[in-house]
């Protein structure tokens, strides 16, 4: 596990998903992809609350995840490693695997072994069966697939399995951002184990000084965590997306390189100093009121904590954002400064399901405390799942028109505030 790992799969050929056990039949990219996706959502039916249960239901039954019952104490037993591996054991024994009783922990799984295993989560529902299945899992040669399975043995064990924990630890500065992302997330590391922050590639198209704002209301686009130090600053003026967005839907997002950004740390007390820093720079901009805010990951949660602090936001869209838990007060104040939210979200986004199994979140917003329109795709296409980045990237939005839905929500926003 400590070579080189190869460059991953582009985006398209790497989310698309693979259904039911045929997941654990492959190896294509999907495959591997599709079986972290399991490991993820089981993980969140036996170790998360149950809103976050009913919270994937749809999206895992549709993948074909097979259902887990919640934890008990009984099944603390099995965060001692020792009586883990033993129970994985038993389970490949049981399962007819020629060399169980030599099985040792970390070891590359066999395909026919990790599916059996799954099958008999899928037949029995229980907690030891897939403590077995992630245990034996997180030897596998794919970086995806053992640093999923970390991932929920970490939130299981409360971090008392020192092997899942040196998974994801040696996958922190994985040169794969979307592993180092469920990595870091599962750690809660703050800075995302990145050195230099990225740079925009291109020149503002606005240029030099900022000079009076030339609109009645300002849009802005937010980063989410860790965005400083990923190769892709889509919310920087002279970027691809954020060209597009100022062309296709809207004239008024803020295009000077004294853009808004916020300290992109993985923890509440950074949100919130983003959340309070965010009227800080409008006022010192003399900037006007907040029209639309595009906002990606945790910095939707800037935005949204910015709102149930008093700011008014036109219009919110909110890209692949856990769903945080918020008290009633702050859902309801910030139903009186929002006027519209547009949620664009992935099906099973392996980010988000990671936070979720740290912090509580959801994958999904509750209609009833948070109105909003739900742009999602159907889970029989193919780029309806998995990823973190699908709608900050300009491509996608072409391909959707999701300027189209932009604008058209937009209106209905003119008429709320």
């Amino acid at each position: 596990m400590g070579d080189a790992q190869p460059p991953p799969p582009s985006p398209d050929e790497r989310f698309a998903p693979v259904f039911g056990a045929a997941a654990f039949e492959g190896e294509s990219p999907g495959a591997i992809s599709s079986r972290a996706g399991h490991f993820l959502a089981m993980g969140t039916a036996a170790f998360g609350s149950r809103e976050q249960t009913a919270d994937v239901r749809d999206d895992a039954e549709a993948l074909g995840v097979p259902f887990v019952v919640p934890a008990t104490d009984d099944d603390l037993l099995w965060s001692e490693q020792s009586n883990l591996d033993q129970l994985t054991r038993f389970a490949l024994q049981d399962h007819g695997a020629s060399d169980a009783r030599d099985w040792s922990g970390g070891a590359p799984p066999r395909a026919d072994d990790e599916l059996a295993l799954w099958q008999n989560v899928e037949l029995t529902h229980s907690v030891p069966s897939l403590l077995a299945l992630l245990n034996h899992s997180r030897g596998s040669e794919h970086e995806l697939q053992r640093v999923a399975a970390a991932t929920a043995l970490r939130t299981f064990s409360s971090g008392a399995l020192a092997a899942a924990d040196e998974v994801l630890a040696a996958a922190t500065a994985s040169a794969d951002e979307h592993v180092a992302a469920i990595a870091n997330t599962a750690l809660r590391r703050s800075d995302g184990g990145g050195s230099e922050p990225a740079r925009p590639t291109r020149a503002p198209t606005g240029g030099g000084a900022p000079t009076a704002f030339a609109h009645a209301e300002v849009s802005l686009a937010i980063h989410g965590t860790w965005a400083q130090v990923t190769a892709d600053p889509w919310y920087a003026p002279g970027e691809p997306l954020h060209n597009h967005i100022l062309v296709a839907s809207t004239p008024n997002l803020y295009d000077e390189d004294t853009y808004y950004t916020w300290s992109g740390e993985y923890s509440q007390a950074a949100r919130d100093a983003g959340s309070a820093e965010l009227p800080i720079w409008r006022d010192a901009l003399a900037l006007p009121p907040f029209d639309t805010v595009f906002a990606h990951s945790h910095g939707g949660n800037v935005a949204l904590t910015a709102a149930a602090d008093g700011e008014r936001i036109r219009m919110l869209v909110l890209m692949h954002t856990p769903a945080l838990p918020r008290s009633d007060a702050q859902w309801a104040a910030i139903r009186g400064h929002v006027g519209r939210t547009v949620v664009m979200r992935t099906r099973l986004d392996h980010v988000v399901l990671a936070d979720g199994l740290v912090n509580g979140s959801s994958q999904r917003f509750d209609q009833n405390k948070l109105p909003h329109h739900p742009v999602v795709l159907h889970w029989a296409n193919a780029d309806a799942w998995f990823s973190h980045t699908f709608f900050t990237e300009v491509g996608k939005w072409l391909q959707y028109d999701l300027a189209g839905t932009v604008r058209r929500q937009h209106r209905y926003a003119e008429q709320l505030v």
